[in-house]
C-alpha cells in the first residue's frame, strides 16, 4: 500500500466499515412498524442536533423517544430552536419502533399548538 503502514490501512478500513454500518443502521427505516402511530404527550426534553433531532415526551405509558428528521429537515418543516418548549403537549404522528419494549417512534408530522409540522410530506 503506497503511503499507508498495514495497520493505518487496517483501522481505516475499520472505520469506514463502522461508520457505513451505523449509519445504514440509524437511516434505516426497517426498525419501525408500517402501520400509522399517533402519540400524544408533554415534552420533557428537546434535541435538534445530529444526525436526528428528538423529543422525550411523557404518555400515559412512559417517556417515549419520538425521533425527529435530520436538521435540515427539520428546518425546513420549521421545526427550529425555540418554537417547541418543554412543557408543551405536542402529538406525533409516524411509526412505531418494531420492539414492542421499546418506547421509541419515527416521527413523520409533529402537532405543537395549533401548529402542524411536516417533517416528511412525501409520506402519507
Amino acid at each position: 500500500m503506497h503511503g499507508f503502514s498495514r495497520g493505518a490501512a487496517s483501522a481505516l478500513f475499520l472505520g469506514l466499515t463502522l461508520g457505513a454500518s451505523a449509519a445504514l443502521a440509524h437511516h434505516g427505516r426497517s426498525g419501525y412498524l408500517d402501520d400509522d402511530f399517533e402519540l400524544t404527550g408533554m415534552v420533557e426534553e428537546i434535541e435538534l442536533g445530529i444526525p436526528h433531532g428528538h423529543l422525550m415526551v411523557r404518555a400515559d405509558d412512559g417517556v417515549w423517544n419520538v425521533v425527529l428528521g435530520p436538521p435540515a429537515r427539520n428546518r425546513r418543516a420549521g421545526i427550529n430552536d425555540g418554537v417547541i418548549e418543554v412543557g408543551d403537549a405536542v402529538t406525533a404522528r409516524g411509526k412505531r419502533h418494531r420492539d414492542p419494549d421499546r418506547l421509541e417512534m419515527k416521527t413523520e408530522r409533529l402537532q405543537a399548538g395549533d401548529r402542524t409540522y411536516d417533517i416528511y410530506p412525501n409520506r402519507r
